[in-house]
């Protein structure tokens, strides 16, 4: 195979056993983030020929599903002898696999720690090309998690098996149950579970009743894998992608009118859509956040952000700014 088809080949795979059911318009924007000009030269043959290729030549177990519209692997644990990794390949995968040890709890954690010392172990130029990659730290989450706990959990979600949980709410109530863990998220330094709850006896909910949850990981004081298995839904796993990790409400189309110092920042909290000058100020427009994130972005700021739309969201910054002057006027000096 050419250089450029062994890179798509891998991709395919990689698709493949990530459960994303590649078809030419998932595989074209897959692609696209590889080799923008490359992407003209695909169309669906192609993929039909990579996909028969694999088939013939590595007996591939891909089938079609017409329900998620892509194809999938019939036996997950199918794998396949890669060539090694060229170099840019090896400092990619180096560096992922440094950032994931670093935020990753143990003993998954040790795991990846291994795999960084596999992959350098294997490479021709060993060591010293990337001692560099070695030294980039990512920290970790916020909260402990238990070795045991989080490895049942994130095998769960790697097998797409249902799990068992006892987990504390934050007021303290225990409660358990039986979850499909769809989607393992690591959100603003701690790790969530988005998930559906199955019935007592582990049997699936009606479809109308299926209503997606999120659970905090180091909440869950017990876990255990269950028998049965569940089918990853997308629609769970495109909203975590766009993060929505929480039911919270959220406001559209929010307008602020920003000093220097809350401008600095504004950009690694929120997506800003459109940015200008005004004056000694900025005027910045922000798609969507939630409610509760805008608010206390602006408080944070002491004056420095101001609203300039969304009354109501006015309404609550004044109402918060008054309760916290309220409880702190009595404060000795």
């Amino acid at each position: 195979m050419k250089k450029y088809n062994i890179r798509r080949i891998k991709h395919l795979i990689a698709m493949l056993k990530e459960n994303r059911y590649p078809n030419f318009p998932r595989f074209v924007a897959e692609m696209k983030k590889m080799d923008i000009a490359g992407v003209c030269k695909l169309s669906s043959r192609t993929l039909l020929r990579d996909i028969a290729f694999l088939k013939s030549e590595y007996n591939a177990p891909i089938e079609y599903d017409y329900s998620n519209k892509g194809y999938y692997l019939t036996i997950p644990d199918w794998s396949i002898d890669i060539p090694f990794l060229e170099d840019d390949e090896m400092q990619s995968a180096v560096l992922g696999a440094r950032i994931a040890e670093n935020i990753m709890p143990p003993p998954v954690k040790e795991k990846m720690r291994s795999a960084v010392d596999s992959l350098l172990a294997v490479n021709e130029k060993g060591l010293d090309e990337y001692t560099q990659l070695l030294s980039l730290v990512a920290l970790g989450s916020n909260t402990v998690i238990e070795p045991e706990i989080f490895d049942t959990v994130f095998r769960a979600w790697q097998k797409q098996q249902c799990l068992y949980i006892t987990y504390e709410q934050i007021m303290g109530n225990i409660s358990e149950r039986i979850i499909e863990p769809h989607a393992l998220v690591f959100y603003e330094g701690n790790w969530y579970l988005k998930a559906v709850t199955r019935s007592k006896n582990g049997s699936s909910i009606p479809q109308k009743e299926r209503k997606s949850v999120t659970f905090a990981v180091h909440r869950i004081q017990k876990a255990a894998m269950c028998r049965e298995k569940f089918t990853p839904d997308r629609k769970i796993i495109g909203a975590v992608n766009r993060r929505e990790i929480f039911d919270f409400p959220v406001v559209k189309d929010i307008e602020l009118r920003l000093g220097i110092e809350a401008y600095k920042f504004v950009g690694e909290q929120f997506d800003v859509t459109v940015q200008q000058k005004d004056g000694d100020h900025f005027i910045v427009k922000i798609a969507a956040a939630p409610e509760y994130k805008i608010v206390n972005y602006i408080l944070s700021e002491g004056g420095d952000a101001e609203l300039l739309n969304h009354p109501e969201l006015a309404a609550e910054v004044i109402k918060r700014a008054k309760q916290t002057i309220k409880v702190h006027n009595g404060t000795k000096k």
